[in-house]
């Protein structure tokens, strides 16, 4: 059975650990610095796209015969169409957040999602 204390000591570890995930979204969602996408073939950057509220691009890639389209829509980007084999990268859906990444292994495409401001971590700083 438990005692007072055992359930005050609960409820302070839970109000802690609802507390840290709240801020972490929090600070996920109210980062500072502009979000790009780099869009990257063989590891070479070939493309760079603003991700933004209120902005839309596209970007056809076109390799030969394989073609990969990519959007960007209010601060989000995806692989909309491709014509590999298994369409895993169409998939994968949109990604918004830094250092969120889509990748298309047979045609060697990422698309990564970085910021403009420093490259540290939070935990680094």
């Amino acid at each position: 059975m438990l005692t007072k204390a055992d359930k005050i000591l609960i409820v302070v570890l839970l109000s802690a650990a609802l507390a840290g995930i709240s801020a972490s979204f929090y600070l996920a969602a109210h980062e500072s610095g502009e979000k790009i996408a780099e869009v990257r073939v063989a590891g070479q950057v070939v493309k760079t796209m603003t991700l933004r509220q209120g902005y839309r691009e596209e970007f056809t890639l076109r390799q030969g015969d394989e073609v990969n389209v990519i959007e960007a829509d209010n601060g989000r980007i995806r692989i909309r169409e491709a014509n590999c084999p298994d369409h895993l990268c169409v998939q994968q859906g949109w990604v918004s957040l830094p250092n969120q990444q889509l990748v298309c292994l047979p045609f060697r495409v990422t698309v990564k999602v970085t910021t403009t401001e420093s490259e540290l971590d939070d935990i680094a700083r």
